[in-house]
């Protein structure tokens, strides 16, 4: 990588030397540090993917219901919808259906307007990574190349899972699921793709 100036090198070594003299001294400042430097990177790869999906097109409403399977899994495809805004971009809902069990999925195409939902809710997880909790029933961790949000604290009571992530580096998908184990819903959107 090149750098504008030489100054640059040197303060990057100088922030290494100094990461690793607290690594040394106190634990806990070091794996900050080193968490705000990942944070960091995981911002400005959300901030480019936003810009490079500005340029392009948002999909027509046929061509998105095109890229629905109708059985995943097992699970029928029972409803689709999609359609087009010029503020916002491209937009597709679908529920597929196993006896009891549903998978309700919200799409919103990243491409052109979309950029700005796509890239809000990349950050948005990458924000709730630092309040994770270990136990809890929630928890961001990367899927399908980004981090993402895993929900399944509403599944003992109410049955309720949600895994909200981005497909194909361009889809932001919500996925809401009725009966549906976190593990068997994972499973599902393994095998779903646009």
């Amino acid at each position: 990588m090149k750098f504008p100036y030489s100054g640059i090198s040197v303060l990057g070594a100088m922030l290494i030397s100094a990461a690793t003299f607290t690594t040394v001294f106190g634990h806990e400042r070091a794996v900050h540090t080193v968490g705000r430097v990942q944070t960091n990177a995981d911002s400005l790869k959300v901030e480019n993917l936003a810009k490079e999906l500005k340029k392009i097109k948002p999909i027509h409403v046929n061509d998105f219901k095109a890229k629905f399977s109708q059985e995943i899994n097992g699970f029928k495809l029972t409803d689709l919808d999609a359609f087009e805004d010029e503020e916002t971009g491209s937009f597709a809902s679908a529920n597929y259906v196993k006896g009891d069990q549903n998978i309700y999925l919200m799409i919103t195409d990243g491409a052109g307007p979309g950029a700005e939902q796509v890239k809000g809710n990349l950050l948005n997880y990458l924000g709730l990574k630092e309040f994770e909790e270990p136990g809890s029933k929630s928890a961001v961790k990367n899927y399908k190349g980004w981090l993402v949000s895993f929900d399944w604290s509403m599944f003992e009571n109410d049955g309720l899972t949600s895994i909200q992530y981005l497909e194909g580096n361009r889809y932001a998908v919500v996925s809401s699921a009725n009966g549906v184990p976190i593990e068997e819903l994972e499973n599902f959107l393994n095998n779903f793709s646009l």
